[in-house]
This record gives structure tokens, C-alpha cells and sequence, in this order.
């Protein structure tokens, strides 16, 4: 799970830094990193919802820590004149960061179960066994 985080935040990254693709890469690449970054571990235990939960969490809490970060440093370094919306910026960016990466890990986690039962449909009609 903690590979597929930093997997999830390397995506995040990318996506920010490249030029012109930020435009689209920064609303998207929580649910991209999500999608991409469950698939690293493959910790089976639970159900696919319990999983992506987990990994939003724990997501979120990656991104708190380095958001708090940032802004307790600019807090500290400058005379910033609206902290408040600095740390309002924290709190939406840890939500909407930990539920995107959630969405994205769910849908990965319900497409690879989908595909998982529709490759033991086309075996069983092979097999011509029903189940």
C-alpha cells in the first residue's frame, strides 16, 4: 500500500510540473493517482471498497502533512497577509486529494473484479460448465 502511494504521489507531481498539461493534470491526477496506485500493491484483504477508503486516508494524510508544511513555512518566512486562506487551501486540498484518490482506487478496484468475473464467464463457457 505505502508503494502505491508514493506511486500515486509521483503521478500527482508529474502531472503538476508538466506545462500545459498541469491545466488538466491537477484537477485529474488525484483520481488518476488513485486509479494507477492501488493497482501496486494488490493487498487483497477486504473488499474493494474498505481498499480504496484506506488508500484515500492514507493519501490524505500524505498530502496534509506536506501541505501543513508548506504553509507553516510561508506562515514563517514572509508577512503572508490572509492566513486563513492558506489553511483553508490545506483543508480543501487534503478533501479533495484523499476523496479523488479514493474514487479513482474504487474504480480501478470494481474494473479489476469486473474483468476477473467476466474472464471466469468466458472460461466456464469454454469449459461448458455453468456457473
Amino acid at each position: 500500500m505505502i508503494k502505491g502511494l508514493f506511486v500515486g504521489l509521483a503521478i500527482v507531481v508529474v502531472l503538476a510540473v508538466i506545462p500545459v498539461v498541469h491545466f488538466v493534470g491537477v484537477p485529474a491526477g488525484p483520481f488518476i493517482a488513485g486509479y494507477f496506485g492501488i493497482n501496486v500493491g494488490r493487498d487483497q484483504t477486504g473488499n474493494p471498497g474498505r481498499r480504496a477508503l484506506i488508500f484515500g486516508i492514507w493519501m490524505g494524510v500524505f498530502v496534509a502533512a506536506i501541505t501543513a508544511v508548506a504553509a507553516m513555512l510561508v506562515t514563517l518566512a514572509g508577512n503572508f497577509a490572509y492566513p486563513l486562506l492558506l489553511w483553508g487551501g490545506v483543508v480543501v486540498a487534503t478533501f479533495y486529494y484523499s476523496s479523488m484518490s479514493a474514487l479513482g482506487a474504487w474504480y480501478s478496484e470494481l474494473r479489476a473484479s469486473e474483468q476477473a468475473n467476466a474472464a471466469t464467464v468466458q472460461g466456464s463457457a469454454v469449459d461448458g460448465t455453468r456457473r
